[in-house]
């Protein structure tokens, strides 16, 4: 996995603040991935992993999260 310090730094300034973070980007450019590099950075700052959801809707076991209600269920 690349490292993307560039963008992390961008994003840093968001974390902790009360509003809601959007990634987007066409398929495979790499969202998954940032994603996965927040999460490495919030844990390297003693944020309890217990606090992070990562569903992939890609993956055929999470295919009955059709709904609002379903997923608010899993959750």
């Amino acid at each position: 996995m690349t490292k993307r310090e560039l963008y992390i730094e961008k994003i840093k300034p968001f974390i902790n603040k009360d509003i809601i973070k959007v990634l987007t980007g066409i398929r495979r450019s790499g969202k998954s991935v940032m994603l996965k590099l927040i999460m490495e950075e919030l844990k390297q700052n003693k944020i309890d992993e217990k606090q992070f959801i990562n569903i992939n809707f890609e993956n055929l076991v999470n295919r009955e999260l059709t709904t609002a209600d379903k997923l608010h269920e899993y959750i």
